[in-house]
Parts: structure tokens; sequence; C-alpha cells
């Protein structure tokens, strides 16, 4: 797989397979994803439409696209119980109106 690191993408259709996306930023792009032979870690997403094919699973394609990583030792892709999110304490902020 190769690997594409800390590119900005304006304005360009991009197949994800096959590549492996490392902190790149894609701004106003069309990105196809036909199979699930891809990667990506620290990229972000601005006004980019996705086009995945209809025939890929459902839940294997939405963890792909979360950035989450699957955590052998709890059957649980990350952050949904080995590495809980943090809850804020509601009490200590005021609403104004």
């Amino acid at each position: 797989m190769n690997t594409i690191s800390n590119e900005h993408f304006i304005h360009e259709t991009i197949v994800f397979d096959g590549f492996s996306f490392v902190g790149c930023t894609f701004t106003d792009c069309v990105i196809i994803i036909t199979s699930l032979d891809f990667n990506f870690s620290g990229c972000s997403f601005y006004e980019s439409n996705l086009h995945v094919n209809p025939d890929l699973s459902i839940f294997e394609i939405s963890h792909k696209l979360s950035q989450s990583t699957y955590d052998h030792a709890t059957n649980c892709y990350r952050n949904d119980y080995h590495y809980p999110k943090k809850a804020l304490d509601l009490s200590a902020i005021s609403m104004h109106s």
C-alpha cells in the first residue's frame, strides 16, 4: 500500500483504494472508495463528498472512516470501551440567554 503524508488536496477527485493517507487535508474533494483496501490517520476533511461502493459493509466502512482502531484485548473499536471519552461536569457550566 502506498503512503501519502501531509498533503493538502483541493478541488480534486481522489480514489482511496490502495493508499494510506497520513496527516492529509481534503478540501472540496470527491473521495471515491470502492474497497476496504485503504487507511488514513490524522486527516481532515472540509466540504468534501464521499462516494462509497454500496456493496461494502456499512459496519466496516463506518469504522474505517471514523479513524478508530480495533482493540483485540476488549473486542471493541477504540473509544467504545477500553478508551472511554471524558464526560463534562455540566453543573459547572452556566447558560445565558
